[in-house]
């Protein structure tokens, strides 16, 4: 990972502010930036986002603010990873919201890790942005 990456201003936050009042909090920020930061840490492994299902529906998405407009609206969430030309090409992270730190919950990977995914799991440290 080469360092932080800006987090996307959320439609979804500024919403959330106008009609109830309600700012993102602390923990709130803390995983924007750790679910910011494994998109792009992925992005550098060659896996994209491209969906997130939200426990009914896999919604497609086309970067890195479209996935999180949908994560920051749920509980929790899958976010799905797609890398062309692997041969087990999709790859899920699932997301539990209200975590802090421990947001990101499990991945899902092939058999041996033929692609990477699990190996560029296991080197992001949500801490790291702690």
């Amino acid at each position: 990972m080469t360092g932080l990456v800006l987090v996307p201003a959320l439609d979804h936050d500024a919403m959330m502010l106008a009609r109830f009042g309600q700012a993102v909090g602390p923990s709130g920020r803390l995983e924007r930036r750790i679910v910011a930061n494994l998109i792009a840490h992925m992005e550098e492994a060659g896996f994209r986002a491209d969906r997130v299902f939200d426990g009914e529906d896999d919604v497609h998405v086309i970067d890195m603010k479209s996935a999180m407009e949908l994560i920051f609206n749920l509980d929790e969430a899958t976010l799905w990873f797609f890398k062309e030309g692997a041969p087990h090409k999709t790859h899920g992270v699932f997301l539990v919201l209200g975590n802090g730190c421990d947001i990101v919950s499990d991945w899902s990977y092939s058999d041996r890790d033929g692609d990477g995914f699990d190996a560029a799991m296991r080197a992001f440290e949500p801490e790291e942005f702690a």
